[in-house]
């Protein structure tokens, strides 16, 4: 991947200023209970960044404040602010987000199962207005990015793998044509060989089409093979950020995230006693 560190530690784009903000940014859901405590990441323009975190950390919560769909789920956003091509957009509704170049794809994949791959495809563009021809161009991009979309698009999307219901997801937001897409957990419950797959495919989307990604995935070797900067995330804080291959190398992301250890291999009962205090709780 191509360097995206710029001054101070943060990475750079080809923009002035990052493509995506967020500022110091506090979530509380149902009034009472604190999820993100100041969290604050940069994306830049043409670049690949990861969160990263355990289960709970709060990585899903961070891209639903991105996108505006906390107010669904009884949460709000009580402090710091998001922008968006330099624009705030934390309090806007999510279609107007995405007629502004900004798309999710939700953990879990979220696909309609009773519509054809074809049919969820085509949702994805109705924020954008279309002919035939030009819808059926947009879909065949898309089909050029996942064959296997093409060989299955008449099938119901609930009989399909998981791993085509993930290209699915990611084809459905890509009709939309963003400059940026949020992408929650893809490789959860895929094959290993599927998961490459896909990272391949946003590799591909990002250098060749220039699309913007921030990938929240606890696969964090992946991840960070396929990002140019991370942010990682534990219990609603940033505890650690830096170029994707600075941290693949950090003892503590070794340790606590890659399960690698420089004291030796270990058994599963000798891990449970051993662990080095986290240099961020010190």
């Amino acid at each position: 991947m191509h360097d995206n560190s710029g001054p101070a530690g943060q990475p750079k784009g080809t923009q002035t200023g990052p493509l995506l903000t967020l500022n110091s940014i506090e979530v509380v859901y149902d009034n009472s209970i604190l999820v993100l405590k100041g969290v604050s990441l940069h994306v830049p323009s043409g670049g690949v960044v990861a969160l990263l975190g355990a289960n709970g950390a709060g990585k899903s919560t961070t891209l639903k404040t991105i996108s505006t769909l906390l107010r669904n789920e009884r949460g709000a956003v009580t402090k710091g602010d998001v922008t968006f091509r330099g624009e705030r957009v934390d309090q806007l509704t999510p279609d107007v987000l995405v007629r502004k170049g900004l798309s999710l794809v939700m953990e879990g994949r979220h696909c309609f199962p009773h519509l054809s791959i074809e049919e969820n495809l085509m949702t994805g563009a109705h924020s954008r207005p279309l002919s035939r021809a030009e819808l059926n161009d947009a879909l065949e991009s898309v089909y050029g990015y996942f064959p296997r979309l093409k060989t299955c698009r008449r099938r119901l999307a609930g009989y399909t793998s998981g791993g085509e219901q993930q290209m699915c997801a990611i084809g459905r937001a890509l009709m939309a044509k963003p400059r940026m897409v949020l992408l929650d957990e893809p490789s959860m419950g895929l094959a290993p060989k599927i998961v490459e797959e896909i990272f391949e495919i946003v590799k591909h989307l990002n250098q060749v089409d220039g699309v913007s990604f921030l990938l929240a995935e606890q696969n964090t070797s992946i991840a960070l093979r396929y990002s140019d900067f991370g942010y990682i995330l534990e219990n609603g804080r940033v505890v650690m950020d830096g170029r994707a291959a600075d941290l693949k190398d950090n003892e503590d992301v070794k340790e606590f995230y890659l399960g690698i250890s420089t004291a030796g291999t270990k058994s599963f009962r000798d891990s449970k006693v051993y662990r080095r205090r986290k240099r961020w709780l010190a």
